[in-house]
């Protein structure tokens, strides 16, 4: 893990360098999973309905003007990814019901050609994201089975618990697309931005997951975020 951080890390340097401006963004994340049919009908059986989760982005942002209207723009965010699904009492699940959600914290490399329309812009590029650490949490209310059968420390707590990371794909990749809005203000320009990305790999890895042959479980998002970036030439 730590060789591949470090590799992140490294690449986002050797951008940084090359970089005319450079800064800070920080943002809401709204993200759910894109699933396949076969595992639709499986979790509506057991009385799951999906709703998205909540999150934030935060991340350093190096920009170069490649032309008057177009700019490269690279970025290294910490961001968080996720799911969550309330759950009805019925025959299959054993009269379980309650809500539970899953938290993915990635390191995020992300790049982007940005093409600028006077103030606003436009924007698609690739990411590349690290898996750091996995979360679930659970609120379970079922008066006919016990903790050990559900899977958790208790009812009716709010329960977190480490998921098993040999059952996470730790690397995912996918695409984004972008609108914003930019406004210079002195040396720098401050900027609004709506984003939608879509991992094109599976995040769950386990046997149950292979063994009932789904065929995806992705994520995707949406993400608001504001920021600052100073031209590194303003000075």
């Amino acid at each position: 893990m730590k060789k591949i951080v470090l590799i992140i890390l490294a690449m986002a340097l050797s951008l940084g360098l090359s970089a005319q401006g450079i800064g800070l963004r920080f943002g809401y994340n709204m993200s759910g999973l894109r699933i396949d049919d076969k595992l639709s009908d499986f979790l509506t059986a057991n009385g799951k309905e999906g709703k998205m989760a909540n999150g934030i982005n935060i991340g350093l942002i190096f920009e170069k003007a490649i032309k008057p209207k177009f700019d490269a723009h690279f970025e290294l965010n910490y961001t968080q990814k996720g799911s969550a699904y309330d759950i009805t009492a019925n025959e299959v699940n054993h009269g379980t019901s309650g809500h539970g959600e899953t938290n993915f914290n990635y390191l995020e490399l992300a790049l982007m050609a940005k093409v600028k329309f006077g103030p606003a812009y436009a924007g698609i590029g690739p990411f590349f994201d690290y898996l750091m650490s996995a979360k679930e949490i659970k609120y379970l209310d079922n008066p006919h089975l016990t903790p050990e059968q559900l899977g958790v420390p208790s009812l009716k707590d709010d329960n977190f618990y480490d998921m098993n990371m040999d059952e996470i794909n730790r690397f995912d990749f996918g695409g984004h697309l972008s609108l914003g809005a930019q406004f210079p203000v002195g040396p720098v320009k401050l900027f609004g931005e709506a984003r939608g990305n879509m991992s094109f790999l599976n995040w769950e890895n386990s046997p149950f997951f292979n063994e009932q042959e789904f065929d995806y479980k992705r994520h995707f998002a949406i993400t608001f975020s504001v920021g600052v970036i100073l031209n590194k030439a303003a000075k």
